[in-house]
């Protein structure tokens, strides 16, 4: 009898002196990130037969377990990972929006500048210090422009280094697990929990999603196998595979993400790296920093271009024909005709070598260009073309893919023209990226005030004595200066525009109400016959066009012909110059120059301001998954000073059995003596 006394008694006090142990542990890892609170987890042994019945025989412990909730621990886990994305997507996003949307340093006020200063050499064309006026307004908004420019690169290098120092996080990451699932295989092979490894494993993985999203897997043997993007295995038991960043074969100045297997490199398309640091990184890049560049470029591009058209349309002080006012990449379609450069195009990295064709082309049309980057690609028999925005594919008709072999090339919807010099290997891909780099080659080309081309090129006169004079009431709006839309055609080299032409009036009953029509001569093509004469009405020909009013009695004429006032008040190109401010000429001439730039600023706004909400609701919903996981798990030190005294209780109470167990045994070793 005093024999099981004394067992139960140490039973009792080995079980208490463990639950003292494990509340010590909890309280002093009561502020460790990422520790589970412990228990002892206990059980009667199995009684021994009597003759009175099953005797107890006191109390084991089985084991020291983790009071741990798997799905809350998953959810803090989703929770970081989605809070860790909107708050690196945030950030970012914040510095692109001050740059671009700065309201006194920005693009926007530059253009409003520059413009101004043409408006002011419209009102003083012969006037020099308006005309240098309006030069020094056009180098201001050409620094700004490429202030602005080099700001985004700086972005876009720092996102470069920022990418690869995650990549290197999160494979230093990944090892530790494979080495922590090492250790906990060995320590649960024992047959019991290795609490304090699996918190620490635990910890490694939240923060492995705070980098990128992963699945974790749980294997039976205590390990756990990770997985990131659509599959790929971080972590397979103690095999660590790993991530790279490297530069992308479409384009070598951004890093992309390949996954490294049995020394086999695979690219990971961006959209497959989601969640984290990282997927933000990408998805900002994509989404926001590619759009504000584009943008910036197609602004620029569209101002100087269509500026430079208008520009040789007009006539400078020194009685010249209007050259280009600003310089920028060009290449040369036709004698004489210069038109923008496609900014890059790169063959793939893993193209055929040697390569069997190589891509060219030019910008055909300013107002149908994106701000997106595109990919050709020939799979043996069909080329497609990508948009890398969006992802939209479009296969080449049969018609099309024959053009773009020849050196005519193939026009896309969106404004460019595609030539192959021969038909490229199957599965070769060439990268086609617009407007990249274009403002870094922007400059002012006239340094002369005097180059200004303010005045028209052609002027309307009427007959002068001793002519016999004009009797009617015909009134002339003089001949706008030629705006051309295209950019394959320039009005400055019009065999035809200095060629004078007569328009004489003739009585003809046929033209209702004004009775009266007119004769052209001069005019390339010919006219033959009478031209109806309306009032009000617009006439074009040789490449000018001019409106003409009233009612003009028979004989009488006008005649234009080429201005040769070199130092007058002709302010017709400068108005024309001016009023391309307001011209909406981008975005399939839906917006003006401004207003194309300032749809970029408000989605990258409004990108801005949801990724600001998304942060703080993601906070939110982090700090409601940590909260609902500690309720569970976390250290509560009133409990814990509770199971104290618990334990110390249970403790004395085992000691007092042994010590009641001892006087029992003294007293039977007496009754003997």
């Amino acid at each position: 009898m005093a024999s099981s006394v004394f067992g139960i008694g140490v039973s009792g006090l080995n079980a208490a002196n463990l639950g003292l142990t494990t509340t010590g542990h909890n309280i002093a890892n009561v502020n460790t990130d990422g520790f589970s609170r412990q228990g002892i987890r206990q059980s009667a042994p199995f009684p021994q037969l009597s003759g009175s019945g099953f005797n107890g025989l006191g109390v084991k412990v089985d084991s020291i377990v983790r009071v741990y909730d798997q799905f809350l621990t998953k959810a803090v886990e989703v929770a970081q990972t989605q809070s860790s994305y909107q708050n690196t997507r945030l950030s970012h996003l914040a510095e692109i929006n001050n740059i671009v949307a700065d309201p006194t340093a920005g693009v926007s006020p530059a253009l409003q500048d520059f413009f101004s200063s043409v408006q002011n050499v419209a009102t003083n064309p012969a006037n020099p210090p308006s005309r240098q006026a309006m030069l020094s307004s056009a180098q201001t908004l050409v620094n700004r422009f490429q202030v602005f420019s080099q700001r985004l690169n700086e972005q876009r290098a720092a996102l470069n280094g920022e990418i690869s120092n995650t990549v290197s996080s999160i494979n230093a990451y990944a090892a530790q697990v494979s080495d922590l699932n090492n250790k906990i295989v060995v320590a649960q092979s024992s047959g019991q929990p290795p609490n304090d490894l699996l918190d620490q494993r635990d910890l490694l993985v939240r923060d492995l999603n705070k980098l990128i999203k992963t699945t974790s897997l749980p294997l039976s043997d205590g390990s756990i196998n990770l997985f990131v993007g659509n599959g790929q295995g971080l972590v397979v038991g103690s095999q660590t595979y790993t991530l790279g960043a490297v530069p992308n074969p479409a384009d070598p100045e951004s890093m992309s993400i390949s996954y490294e297997q049995n020394g086999t490199s695979i690219l990971l398309p961006d959209n497959l790296v989601s969640g984290g640091q990282l997927g933000a990184l990408l998805d900002y890049r994509r989404q926001s920093l590619d759009l504000a560049q584009n943008s910036l470029e197609r602004t620029a591009l569209g101002m100087v271009n269509t500026f430079n058209q208008q520009h040789k349309a007009g006539q400078d002080l020194n009685g010249n024909l209007g050259q280009d006012f600003w310089s920028y990449p060009t290449t040369n379609l036709a004698a004489g005709i210069d038109v923008p450069k496609i900014g890059v195009v790169r063959p793939n990295a893993n193209n055929t070598v040697p390569a069997t064709a190589s891509l060219t082309g030019y910008i055909q049309d300013i107002s149908k260009l994106t701000t997106s980057n595109y990919e050709l690609a020939y799979d043996g028999t069909n080329y497609t073309l990508a948009n890398l925005s969006d992802g939209s594919k479009y296969t080449l008709l049969p018609a099309e893919a024959a053009a773009l072999t020849t050196p005519a090339g193939f026009s896309t919807a969106t404004g460019l023209s595609l030539s192959l010099t021969a038909v490229p290997a199957a599965g070769d891909r060439f990268t086609i990226m617009p407007l990249k780099g274009f403002i870094d080659q922007m400059g002012i080309k006239i340094t002369d005030p005097r180059e200004i081309a303010a005045a028209g090129p052609v002027v309307a006169v009427e007959p002068k004595a001793p002519a016999a004079l004009n009797t009617g009431t015909l009134k002339i709006t003089q001949p706008d200066p030629v705006a051309q839309t295209s950019v394959t055609t320039d009005p400055s080299l019009n065999p035809n525009l200095f060629t004078p032409v007569t328009l004489t009036f003739v009585p003809d009953a046929s033209v209702v109400p004004s009775g009266m029509a007119f004769t052209v001569a001069g005019a390339v093509p010919a006219v033959v016959g009478n031209v109806p004469y309306k009032a009000g009405a617009t006439i074009s020909y040789n490449g000018w066009t001019m409106k003409l009013d009233g009612l003009p009695a028979n004989g009488d004429s006008v005649t234009v012909q080429k201005n040769v006032s070199t130092a007058s008040s002709d302010n017709r190109n400068a108005l024309a110059l001016g009023k391309l401010q307001t011209t909406r000429i981008l975005d399939g001439n839906t917006a003006t120059y401004q207003e194309s730039y300032g749809r970029m600023v408000a989605t990258v706004g409004t990108q801005t301001s949801e990724a600001t909400i998304m942060s703080k609701a993601q906070d939110k919903l982090l700090a409601n998954a940590e909260s609902s996981r500690d309720s569970v798990s976390a250290v509560n030190l009133d409990e814990e000073a509770a199971n104290l005294l618990r334990y110390q209780q249970a403790y004395q109470a085992s000691s007092k059995v042994i010590q009641i167990a001892q006087k029992a045994f003294d007293e039977i070793v007496n009754l003997g003596r």
